[in-house]
């Protein structure tokens, strides 16, 4: 998943040396797949690992971290293109990704993680009953 977010990246440096549309059209789409797959996996991770009655708050404060880093991200972008140019810049964001996921790999030892909860293990899930409205609450605590 982090690899994958990293390595999404990588079209960037293309749109940057890029002298087609087509080729950026192409690129752009690229980043779209490879950054739309791995959050599918992230959301099964915050379903699967989180527990049931923090579910909730956790999913807000990822959703809310992610949003305040997009405005923050666009912020920053603007004068490192006045600075260092345009090309350098795409480039820098195609590629400090690949590194920045790499890292994230090795420093929080997910290999270890993954192989002690793998997710194709069979979760237990406790039915509902329909007919009891207070059952919804029983079962998450």
């Amino acid at each position: 998943m982090m690899l994958m977010w990293g390595l999404g990246a990588l079209p960037l440096a293309i749109v940057g040396l890029a002298g087609s549309i087509a080729v950026i059209v192409v690129a752009v789409f690229i980043v779209g797949v490879l950054f739309s797959a791995p959050t599918v996996i992230w959301g099964t991770l915050l379903q699967r690992r989180v527990p049931p009655h923090l579910l909730g708050r956790v999913s807000s404060l990822d959703f809310f971290v992610s949003l305040v880093f997009m405005p923050l991200s666009m912020a920053i972008a603007g004068p490192v293109a006045l600075a260092v140019g345009l090309v350098p810049t795409f480039v820098l964001a195609g590629t400090v990704p690949i590194v920045a996921a790499v890292v994230a790999i090795v420093v929080a030892r997910m290999p270890r993680d993954e192989i002690a909860n793998p997710l194709d293990a069979l979760v237990e899930v406790q039915p509902v009953p329909a007919d009891d409205p207070d059952a919804s609450q029983k079962a998450a605590q």
